[in-house]
């Protein structure tokens, strides 16, 4: 472990990591927000890890709405904020595994907005005090975790699926997986989209993504060319609408709407039989 994550801060170091400016973090103090420093003398005050976590929780709440009356009231009435960083006094590389190990786990199960850093500090056994430590938010922890989360969803899903022989049926069976199985997936698409101008290095991310979704369905796709059940097209153009018809179809399903997904399921079916020709003859049910 670092031992630079065990030294005393100085108020210049603290800016530096939090962000905040020296006479904001003032105020917090003067407030009761933050907890007192060690001091060696009149003007000469140490702060530690614990200081860093306390000031961007203040920041989380205060972004989430919180005003810094009721924030204070939290603090007093929270123990992990009375005991600062005493649950841990330093990061580690193990805890930080952990944490992101159970959050792969609960975003996966309840998607982005729905999950809660006490939903991922409860499955770990640690306190808000001690997340912070690693992770300055919520959204700083998905972007890390991101990738594992898609693979959470749909590794195994994809291995079953692609053992159907139908191509068609191939397509139907992903996008049922996406809105029966794993709603959770359009609203993770959407913090994408919402994180791009945040960091530029998450367009790539987000590009990647789509890419990796839209390239297996370009094979289906292709499939379904070679095997003449529909007309040739470009299959990129195609994979890619078929991923944003999937962004879009919560609000088909939707109170305004309130399609079933089956019902657009069953449209997406009938186009793809519609435009190869096909119907009846494969689909004797229809």
């Amino acid at each position: 472990m670092n031992s630079d994550e065990n030294r005393p801060l100085k108020i210049s170091d603290l800016e530096k990591a939090s962000g905040m400016g020296r006479s904001t973090i003032h105020y917090y103090l003067r407030e009761g927000l933050l907890s007192p420093p060690r001091r060696t003398g009149k003007t000469m005050a140490y702060y530690h890890a614990g200081h860093i976590a306390e000031l961007r929780r203040i920041r989380e709440l205060q972004e989430d709405g919180y005003p810094l009356t009721i924030i204070k009231e939290m603090k007093e009435g929270s123990r992990a904020w009375r005991e600062g960083s005493g649950e841990e006094a330093a990061p580690s590389a193990d805890r930080k595994s952990q944490i992101m190990e159970k959050a792969v786990e609960v975003f996966a199960r309840k998607g982005y907005h729905k999950a809660r850093i006490s939903d991922i500090t409860r499955a770990v056994g640690l306190g808000h005090s001690t997340f912070y430590l690693y992770f300055p938010s919520k959204k700083a922890l998905f972007m890390e975790c991101v990738d594992q989360v898609f693979q959470a969803m749909f590794s195994g899903v994809w291995e079953e699926i692609k053992h159907v022989r139908d191509p068609i049926r191939r397509m139907r069976m992903r996008a049922e997986v996406v809105l029966k199985s794993y709603p959770q997936f359009i609203d993770i698409l959407q913090v994408l989209h919402g994180t791009v101008e945040d960091d530029p290095r998450l367009d790539a991310k987000r590009r990647e993504i789509y890419a990796s979704v839209a390239k297996t369905v370009q094979r289906d796709i292709d499939k379904a060319i070679e095997e003449g059940l529909v007309e040739p097209v470009n299959t990129e153009i195609a994979s890619y609408m078929l991923v944003g018809w999937l962004e879009i179809a919560p609000l088909l399903m939707g109170p305004d709407k309130g399609y079933t997904s089956d019902e657009l399921l069953d449209t997406l079916t009938g186009l793809f039989e519609m435009y190869g020709g096909v119907g009846d003859e494969r689909n004797p049910a229809r």
